[in-house]
């Protein structure tokens, strides 16, 4: 096992990982099952055949990190996702077709592992998993962070066009909704990728960002000035606040954003 993979998760060390294995393929079950045996920092809560046991788990033993084959009957792995109530959990996507690579990442999974897995790919994964969640840990604890952690990701895999372009949340500036678009607005370029903003906007650390209109999500490390009603961003950018979101507004100017 790597030193990187014991020493990470600082913040969770006392804590297993609690995963939930979906896979509909016995001999993929007991591979994978055998993986997480020999890695200290993981816990198996349960193991689910198909989608409709895995939403019932999921709700039941509320499970940190998501094994989730792709190819599962009557509904895949990135339908199951959308089902799932609450908050979106850690996800590694598993399959035997590659092709299903690049959707995982539009659904911000942390990693992709194609079948067979072998377990020193399955340990680079993990090891993804608990970066993401020290991150996220450290970006909770963080002087601008709200004090409790939340699922959103301290980087996002965006589609822009045909490419997938890797962004870091605390240099996204804004985002503008456009119709089934969103155009993500970066210090030397600007990104449009095809999703909505409220999807969007679940995996944006709230610490850092505010929804201030019906268009647009700023971050708030970002902006230059505001009286309440106008918002105006480092890179000259204004946006108008929205009647519905001055309250927000409101308390980010009285605690001195």
């Amino acid at each position: 096992m790597s030193a990187k993979l014991s020493k990470q998760r600082n913040v969770h060390m006392n804590t297993p990982i609690r995963c939930l294995l979906i896979d509909d393929e016995p001999l993929a079950q007991e591979l994978l099952l055998d993986h997480i045996g020999q890695v200290p920092t993981l816990e198996t809560v349960g193991v689910a055949s198909n989608a409709l046991q895995a939403i019932e788990l999921y709700q039941e033993l509320k499970p940190d990190l998501l094994l989730l084959d792709i190819n599962l009957p009557r509904m895949n792995g990135y339908e199951l996702l959308q089902s799932l109530p609450g908050k979106a959990p850690w996800v590694v996507a598993v399959s035997s077709y590659q092709e299903f690579a690049f959707e995982g990442f539009e659904h911000n999974v942390v990693d992709f592992l194609l079948k067979p897995v072998t377990f020193s790919r399955f340990v680079r994964a993990i090891t993804k998993v608990q970066e993401r969640m020290q991150q996220q840990a450290d970006l909770a604890l963080s002087p601008t962070g709200s004090g409790s952690a939340t699922t959103a990701s301290s980087h996002l895999s965006i589609r822009d066009g045909k490419m997938l372009v890797n962004v870091a949340c605390q240099d996204i500036i804004l985002v503008e909704a456009m119709s089934d678009y969103v155009k993500i607005q970066l210090p030397e370029k600007t990104v449009v990728s095809h999703q909505r903003v409220s999807a969007l906007e679940k995996l944006l650390p709230p610490s850092l960002f505010v929804r201030v209109n019906r268009s647009f999500i700023v971050n708030t490390t970002k902006i230059r000035q505001t009286d309440g009603h106008q918002i105006e961003m480092l890179g000259g950018q204004t946006v108008r606040v929205g009647s519905t979101y001055r309250a927000v507004v409101g308390n980010m100017i009285r605690n001195g954003l």
